[in-house]
C-alpha cells in the first residue's frame, strides 16, 4: 500500500520549550518530524527539537 494516499495532521511540542506547539499537515510524517528536528522547517527550527 502506498503511504503517500494518508494525509496526516500532526501537532509537535518544542522540547527547549514546552509552551510553543507547531501543528502541521503532510503525507510522508516520518520525514516531515526528521525536517523538523534538524532544523530545516523555518518556522520551527529555532525551537528545535
Amino acid at each position: 500500500m502506498d503511504d503517500h494516499l494518508f494525509h496526516y495532521v500532526y501537532i509537535l511540542t518544542s522540547q527547549a520549550d514546552p509552551t510553543r506547539h507547531y501543528t502541521g499537515l503532510t503525507t510522508n510524517l516520518e520525514n516531515r518530524l526528521l525536517s523538523h528536528n534538524a532544523g530545516q522547517v523555518p518556522h520551527t527550527a529555532k525551537y528545535n527539537p
